[in-house]
């Protein structure tokens, strides 16, 4: 009974580097998909910056009584905090990397996070790495991609059909480690009764829609299994970019 996850990512069919970094702890409960930007390497460095740095304050904050190194923002949960901060240190870091080798000055990454108490969510994104919860009735997006088509659609000048296939899908506007004011979105949700939850980078969601999704989460046997033939189905599609997939869900004593 708890937490269970699966996580797995892969270079795709087009990439030569893996840039994407993930963590699935469940006993910590943290689950972190970082999509790193920059080509090069310079993305895996940024997106393994990520990782690590989240996990290191994640883990430094399991009590109450630390020395926050920014301000506590009382509108947050502590575990809102906790995740606010975990990517506020996250950019610092990567601001440093940079610093010390201007050759990775174009590197970056997105980041999607969640820290789970028993079926309690704190999730946290910037950039177009995507959260989905997934439930017997179907699927949604719980983040708002921080893209330019994403703007358009949100504006009524694009259709959601027209953005995924516009030449400026990728193109993000909000990235750790590119030096300007971070738009970071933290929100607090509750897994229901067999409902899990799904993160994943775009390399996922680019390449294949929300109901192949669910109906690919909803047919495998396991956590595993869904995740592997999500990464499956992705690269038969073209595999475009690294793909990152992790598959949460809570499991009580009465389920």
């Amino acid at each position: 009974m708890g937490i269970r996850a699966a996580g797995s990512t892969d270079v795709g069919c087009v990439r030569k580097h893996n840039e994407d970094s993930l963590l699935a702890d469940a006993d910590l409960g943290l689950f972190v998909v970082a999509d790193g930007l920059g080509g090069h390497a310079a993305g895996e460095v940024a997106s393994r910056i990520v990782v690590e740095t989240m996990a290191r304050f994640v883990s430094h904050t399991l009590e109450q009584d630390r020395t926050w190194p920014v301000e506590y923002d009382p509108a947050l949960s502590y575990d809102g905090n906790r995740l606010k901060v975990a990517v506020l240190l996250s950019d610092q870091a990567i601001a440093e990397d940079i610093r010390r080798n201007p050759e990775r000055e174009t590197m970056g990454s997105t980041v999607v996070a969640s820290l789970l108490h028993g079926p309690k969510v704190t999730l946290v994104h910037v950039g177009d790495s995507r959260a989905y919860i997934l439930g017997p009735e179907g699927i949604r997006q719980v983040t708002r991609d921080h893209s330019w088509v994403a703007e358009q659609v949100a504006n009524g000048i694009l259709t959601a059909s027209e953005a995924r296939v516009h030449p400026f899908r990728n193109v993000i506007t909000q990235a750790l480690g590119n030096g300007g004011d971070l738009e970071i979105e933290v929100q607090n949700l509750e897994l229901l009764h067999s409902e899990r939850l799904l993160l994943c980078s775009d390399g996922l969601s680019g390449m294949i829609g929300d109901k192949q999704i669910w109906d690919i989460v909803d047919q495998a046997e396991t956590l595993q299994g869904a995740v592997d033939s999500l990464i499956t189905t992705a690269r038969e599609h073209g595999g475009e970019d690294n793909i990152t997939v992790i598959l949460v869900e809570w499991e009580s004593e009465d389920s």
